[in-house]
């Protein structure tokens, strides 16, 4: 019962204990591919937006160096991410990846320690049986982990790899989501998908869902996701690299929150 409570509590740091959504900000990427557009100075952009999302997803040594930028009244809790994969070097990065690689930097004890909300690591679908067994078992240790010390886990759906194509895109990310529901993750996010898919998802999943966007989405998109069950939105780089994100990011906060759809609030 107190694990639950702890849980709980956290939780709520990062999902409104109000109204059940939240808004999350991605900053990890730089720590596989180096600094990239929107995230060259990250802590300008903590100072930009930690007043306007719920929460943050950072890297360890980003959690260390910005402490002060997170977590406290008003400004967003840190999600620590706690794994790493060079999966994102493409044939045009300067040192593209030639065999697919994911391992963990951090834990559960080290994410606490670092004033985590909750520990954050991913679940990479396509790749070959043993990456993927590798993966799960990882995860499992991890959920074990994060139990004991009451600290929620996130697991990030990443269905990306080789197998993974345009006719089982959508099967995949639901079959990501049941494993990681039996496995014991306390708020999942998915990738941008079908409606129909986020439907069936957001009726069937006990725990908090939210959805990674690459851009802002329009305020009918924002109500048909929240119909669907899904509790939330995780923004990445590519949204921080526009102009005006920050003033685009309040907007879309205040829709999420406080149900706005006719005022026109939101970009586009």
């Amino acid at each position: 019962m107190e694990v639950d409570i702890g849980k709980t509590i956290r939780i709520s740091d990062f999902i409104s204990a109000a109204d059940g959504r939240a808004l999350l900000l991605d900053t990890t990427l730089p720590a596989s591919v180096g600094a990239s557009p929107g995230l060259t100075h990250i802590d300008e952009v903590l100072r930009e937006v930690t007043e306007i999302l719920d929460g943050i997803i950072v890297n360890p040594g980003q959690a260390e160096h910005h402490a002060e930028l997170l977590g406290g009244r008003r400004r967003a809790s840190p999600l620590v991410r706690v794994d790493w994969s060079n999966v994102y070097r493409g044939p045009d990065f300067c040192l593209p990846a030639a065999q697919f690689k994911h391992l963990f930097i951090s834990d559960a004890e080290d994410a606490l320690a670092l004033g985590a909300s909750a520990a954050v690591a991913s679940l990479f679908l396509g790749f070959d049986d043993e990456a993927e067994a590798k993966n799960i078992e990882s995860l499992s240790l991890l959920a074990r982990d994060c139990y004991r010390l009451a600290l929620p886990l996130v697991v990030d759906i990443r269905p990306i790899g080789f197998k993974v194509g345009p006719g089982n895109f959508e099967e995949s990310i639901k079959l990501g989501v049941s494993f990681m529901q039996e496995l014991g993750a306390d708020v999942l996010i998915i990738p941008q998908c079908e409606m129909a898919t986020c439907a069936t998802i957001g009726n069937w999943i006990a725990v908090p869902v939210l959805v990674r966007l690459d851009e802002i989405p329009e305020a009918g998109q924002v109500e048909e996701l929240l119909k669907t069950g899904l509790r939330g939105i995780v923004v990445g780089e590519k949204v921080i690299a526009q102009d005006d994100y920050a003033g685009q990011l309040t907007k879309l906060a205040e829709h999420l929150h406080y149900r706005r759809p006719d005022d026109g609030a939101l970009p586009r």
